[in-house]
């Protein structure tokens, strides 16, 4: 299939277009033309017919056969038209008859019975001839006057008229034609350009922007909207680059203490104990990759819609209680105070119950992990303004300030706070910020370095249950 250029396309149908536009304008100016000759020649016989009237009004009573006719050959001379009319009387007698007529025999048909007017070509010699007839009375007697003009000049006028359209309708269109081929050319450009400068550019120099026009049409706003594309992929770009750097770098570790540990320990033969500690930090190593992996796949599988969660009508103070459960566990094991409050009614949420204590329990375990022994971890939930709003708060070292910005990025750690001791990859508030969004809620923090931070969840009740509480 070949392939023709847009700004051809656009040029052929503006050929096709006007084309039809000439034709039929070409047809109605040849036709209205013949129409209006036409119509003067139609006026002049009706005229002359009058004239042949009035004079037999006047005349025909007082003249015998023979002097009429001689006065209206005198009349024919002399009026407009020429020699070509002749007039009948009801018995079929002939008052006048011009000669070119008479000799080529024109006559008229049946005219005791005709009555009106009648309009009529003939060819005549091979001369075209406008024909008028029409029935007239005079003092009481009717007779029958035909008059006839020739159509040559009309003709003649028609063809020429026709031959110029004919010769100058192609030149306008060609005209036309390759005036819209270059003032498409010329309306097109700008997207060939444009066209150009993104092909231009690849993943390598995602940096690089189109020249934005200003001429606030069209090519202005594509300009903009497909640099706007641009810095999004760039973002996106960047993001996946840094993800796969962040997501080598924390699995290049355990694997390269796994391998280690194993190495040495083949290196020569070992008591049963110390087979079963490396064994058991291989393990450890192990499951830490293993989370560390299913982090990796839920976040991809977020980043590409797919991950989808079963959200159902439930009420959010049962989640905070099982979270709360798990917290207790954690804050057991070190010398930390884990204290709960949770309001005595339904706070009903449309939610997917495994998600959101995944989401709290994320929370409750950075705040186990980052707060000193002897401190105390705050675990609280209130309805405010239509909303369920869940805290976590702690007396542990804080976020500083500049950190809070970047705290919910993959892989982001402060360089002493969250460090490879504490298992923390880096994931956990991603993961946990993810899952908050898809309920249509939010997460906010506000830290204190050295006194704590606090963690707020808000996720929107149901509309009846907001009625309720009113």
């Amino acid at each position: 299939m070949i392939k023709r250029s847009l700004g051809l396309r656009l040029a052929a149908w503006y050929f096709l277009v006007f084309a039809l536009g000439v034709g039929i304008f070409s047809v109605g100016a040849y036709f209205a033309m013949r129409a209006s000759l036409y119509h003067a020649i139609d006026d002049e016989l009706r005229d002359r017919v009058k004239g042949v009237r009035r004079f037999m009004e006047q005349q025909i009573a007082a003249l015998s056969v023979p002097e009429i006719r001689d006065e209206f050959r005198e009349h024919s001379v002399l009026g407009p038209g020429g020699d070509l009319f002749q007039v009948i009387d009801s018995n079929n007698d002939w008052l006048y008859r011009s000669l070119p007529l008479e000799n080529n025999n024109v006559s008229i048909d049946s005219p005791a019975q005709f009555s009106g007017s009648q309009f009529e070509v003939r060819r005549i010699q091979n001369h075209p001839l406008r024909f008028y007839t029409e029935s007239v009375v005079v003092n009481g007697r009717k007779y029958t006057v035909q008059v006839a003009a020739s159509l040559h000049e009309a003709l003649e006028a028609l063809q020429s008229f026709r031959m110029m359209l004919i010769l100058l309708a192609p030149i306008l269109l060609i005209g036309v034609s390759a005036g819209g081929y270059w003032i498409s050319h010329q309306a097109l450009e700008p997207v060939d350009q444009i066209s150009q400068a993104a092909n231009r550019i690849s993943i390598e120099n995602l940096k690089d922007r189109l020249k934005v026009p200003q001429t606030g049409d069209q090519l202005q706003r594509l300009s903009e909207t497909l640099n706007a594309m641009l810095s999004r992929l760039e973002g996106s770009v960047d993001r996946m680059k840094q993800f796969t750097a962040d997501a080598s770098h924390e699995l290049r570790a355990p694997v390269s203490v796994i391998r280690t540990t194993a190495e040495v320990v083949l290196l020569r033969e070992r008591s049963a104990d110390e087979y079963r500690h490396a064994l058991s930090d291989i393990l450890e190593e192990s499951e830490r990759t293993s989370k560390v992996v299913d982090s990796l796949m839920m976040l991809a599988r977020a980043d590409s819609g797919k991950e989808e969660l079963l959200r159902t009508d439930v009420d959010v103070a049962e989640i905070v209680h099982e979270a709360a459960e798990q917290g207790e566990k954690l804050a057991r094991n070190r010398p930390l105070e884990f204290r709960i409050s949770v309001p005595n009614e339904t706070l009903p949420v449309t939610a997917d119950p495994e998600a959101l204590r995944r989401a709290l329990l994320i929370l409750i375990d950075n705040a186990v992990k980052y707060t000193p022994d002897g401190g105390k971890i705050d675990l609280s939930l209130q309805r405010q303004d239509g909303r369920a709003v869940v805290s976590v708060a702690d007396t542990g070292i804080g976020i500083a300030e500049h950190d809070l910005p970047h705290i919910f990025d993959r892989f982001w750690r402060a360089d002493k706070a969250r460090s490879r001791a504490q298992s923390g990859v880096g994931l956990g508030l991603s993961i946990a910020r993810w899952i908050v969004a898809m309920h249509e809620g939010e997460i906010n923090v506000t830290s204190t370095p050295g006194k704590g931070s606090r963690f707020e969840v808000t996720l929107p009740l149901r509309q009846s249950a907001g009625h309720n509480s009113t």
